[in-house]
């Protein structure tokens, strides 16, 4: 993807995800914990190889590219399954947040993906994951099997899943 298609594409993400902002502010006033939570899931970004590598030089201005687009975004919580690749890439987005990413178990999806509603009602919360954990996590919270694996050589998927109090929880794939 050409620099100048992925430049529309990460500036439609933030404009989006910033609109959200007024809206969850809103929705949290009138309605407590009852407003529609919104969960933003990625893949660790570019890695290099071996067992738990880090981030090669292009994953890590891919992660700091993820920051520069949730910088309007108000994030209550960040988490991250806990190898050096997936910390490494939520650290500039919870750094930027002032939080402290919180591991999960990317082996215990389906109690995890009911600890992030049950604890996160109204909240935005970013995930970071892996190919297979990622779509999973977002097929478990929408009550579908719509979102296939990624592919091993893909490491641009973002995907927002919104979950309403009442209703049916949506998800939206989104590239960056």
């Amino acid at each position: 993807m050409n620099t100048r298609k992925s430049l529309l594409l990460s500036c439609l993400l933030l404009i989006f995800l910033s609109a959200c902002n007024p809206a969850r502010q809103q929705a949290k006033a009138e309605y407590g914990d009852q407003a529609v939570s919104t969960l933003i899931l990625v893949r660790h970004a570019e890695k290099q190889f071996g067992h738990d590598p880090e981030l090669t030089e292009e994953g890590t201005l891919r992660a700091q590219r993820l920051a520069d687009m949730l910088r309007t975004v108000e994030l209550d919580a960040v988490y991250s399954s806990d190898t050096k690749r997936t910390r490494l890439t939520a650290a500039p987005a919870a750094q930027q947040a002032q939080l402290k990413a919180r591991l999960y178990d990317p082996n215990a999806l389906n109690y995890f993906a009911r600890q992030l509603r049950n604890r996160h009602p109204g909240e935005t919360v970013l995930v970071v994951g892996h190919s297979n954990t990622t779509p999973e996590l977002a097929n478990l919270l929408a009550g579908t099997d719509s979102i296939p694996r990624f592919s091993e050589l893909d490491y641009g998927n973002l995907l927002i899943v919104s979950l309403p109090p009442i209703g049916k929880a949506r998800i939206l794939k989104l590239r960056y």
